[in-house]
């Protein structure tokens, strides 16, 4: 327990330092963009993440499926199964990399007509495109799949470390590229060179850090059989997450154009920050979940499950609050009122952060599980829901359409699916609790977000002082309601999250 619970404490701190780093770069360089280009050219660049995420679809889930299946060679120490698994997962690997290759040449005659008129973008777009296809499929070729190994053994906070000192170096050259240079062209290029750079790095740590782990020899058959079965559900699950995650930005582009897509890929930014928050502190205590599952009974997995979730949604809570109350005027301070939506549109995007943050407790068990197949025809059920969606309402509402699509598939397929699942499959009892937990939770985040953003805004001050006025109020209605209203709660569940809370700092 001490070594999951120390290597948890080590990755979380790490999440949240590179969560708090890499979203200040963001901020930067998308506002030299606007400054010395364009914010169509946000919107490019939001359009190819979009279209290569779509071809990384090819992934189909190898890297989750092949964590799970080292957590138990690692724990048992068995070094033939395990090089066996890394050697396995190269050759996977680099076969995605020639098919996202070949998918993305596919691509080429469609761009024009997709992106439709490219306004004020004065470069090449394919030269572009291919320099960030080329970023995409390098890693594949490279040493990308050593990644697992780091993720898979509860040091994400290693990788995670270079990966912040390689963005940090990134960022400062691509500054460059965009107010000395003026050149988009090196600022795309910056991108493939700061990849291969990363894997360079991979191999290299691992080598010192696992040098028993080599990829050599083959898996067994019923190891290989059973990453084909979870790959197959897996596989459903990505174009769950592209059909959610990436279609919308492309549909955004088709239907309203760069400059629109400009303005959507800005209020993104500050989603990806604080969503990224939550998906950093999962995936750090990702593997520890998966070690526990295999050496801990259901009842201990179930009782964490439920403290965890009651922890997680006090930051949920925090964070859905300071969104509701800042994001309008940070946007307004970062790139002036032009480039602002409405406020019942950045409510939508607060409300997609609550849905989707929620959910992501419950999903590292799922994740850590395994049940990727099981769940096949949730994800597909919820693929077909959140494309019809988006594109009706895209129709019909333009971007509130699109932003609100995937709050309503997560919402009514996929968590209400996989909840099921998980208690049927695994902890057989507490389902009842566990929903009535989240009802309680979901209605406590509404009132506080409601009162903060209603004091917030009588606030009559502008620009950076109405800024600081609104973190305070913000923070004070939290902290006169979230612990109150938790602890009268639920005052076991608060009792228990403080001593983790306490167990974690003195690890």
């Amino acid at each position: 327990m001490g070594t999951r619970t120390l290597n948890s404490k080590r990755n979380i701190i790490v999440g949240i330092l590179s969560n708090c780093l890499i979203p200040v770069f963001a901020f930067v360089i998308k506002s030299a963009t606007v400054r010395y280009f364009s914010v169509d050219y946000n919107g490019l660049t939001g359009f190819f993440a979009s279209v290569l995420q779509v071809l990384n679809i090819a992934e189909l889930g190898f890297s989750t499926a092949i964590i799970v299946n080292l957590y138990k060679p690692l724990k048992e120490n068995d070094a033939a199964a395990i090089c066996g698994i890394l050697a396995y997962f190269r050759r996977i690997y680099r076969i995605i990399g020639l098919v996202i290759l070949a998918g993305g040449i596919l691509v080429c005659p469609f761009l024009k007509k997709l992106i439709g008129d490219t306004g004020v973008i004065g470069e090449n777009i394919y030269i572009l495109y291919f320099i960030y296809l080329a970023e995409k499929v390098c890693g594949y070729l490279l040493f990308a799949y050593k990644e697992a190994l780091f993720n898979a053994a509860q040091r994400f906070d290693i990788t995670k470390t270079v990966y912040v000192i390689i963005y940090f170096v990134r960022g400062c050259l691509q500054l460059l590229a965009l107010i000395v240079f003026r050149s988009f062209y090196i600022f795309a290029a910056v991108f493939l060179l700061a990849t291969v750079v990363y894997n360079l790095a991979l191999n290299i740590l691992s080598k010192k850090k696992f040098a028993q782990y080599y990829p050599e020899g083959n898996i067994d058959e019923a190891t290989k059989k059973e990453v084909i079965k979870q790959v197959a559900g897996l596989s459903v699950s990505n174009v769950l997450g592209v059909s959610r995650d990436s279609l919308n930005s492309i549909i955004v582009t088709s239907y309203l154009g760069l400059y629109i897509a400009g303005q959507y890929s800005n209020y993104l930014t500050i989603y990806d920050a604080v969503i990224g928050f939550f998906l950093i502190i999962t995936k750090a205590i990702q593997a520890s979940i998966g070690n526990s599952i295999v050496s801990e009974s259901v009842e201990k997995n179930y009782a964490d499950l439920t403290r965890m979730e009651f922890l997680h949604n006090i930051f949920v809570t925090a964070c859905a609050a300071y969104m509701i109350c800042l994001y309008q005027p940070f946007m307004k301070l970062w790139m002036g009122e032009k480039l602002m939506f409405s406020d019942p549109v950045m409510m939508l995007f607060v409300l997609y952060f609550y849905i989707r943050a929620m959910s992501e407790v419950k999903n590292a068990y799922f994740s850590a599980l395994g049940y990727w197949w099981k769940a096949k025809w949730i994800f597909v059920a919820e693929a077909i829901v959140v494309i019809t969606l988006m594109l009706v309402l895209g129709k019909l509402f333009d971007v509130a359409g699109i932003i609100i699509a995937p709050s309503i598939s997560i919402l009514t397929v996929n968590y209400i699916g996989t909840t099921h699942l998980l208690f049927k499959e695994y902890f057989n009892s507490g389902k009842k609790e566990f929903y009535t937990n989240r009802i309680i939770y979901t209605v406590i985040t509404v009132i506080i977000c409601s009162i903060a953003w209603y004091l917030c805004t009588l606030i009559p001050y502008e620009g950076i002082p109405g800024l600081a006025v609104r973190i305070a109020v913000c923070t004070l209605v939290l902290l006169l309601t979230v612990p109150a209203v938790m602890f009268a709660i639920k005052r076991k569940y608060m009792k228990e999250a403080l001593g983790f809370i306490i167990q974690i700092i003195k690890a």
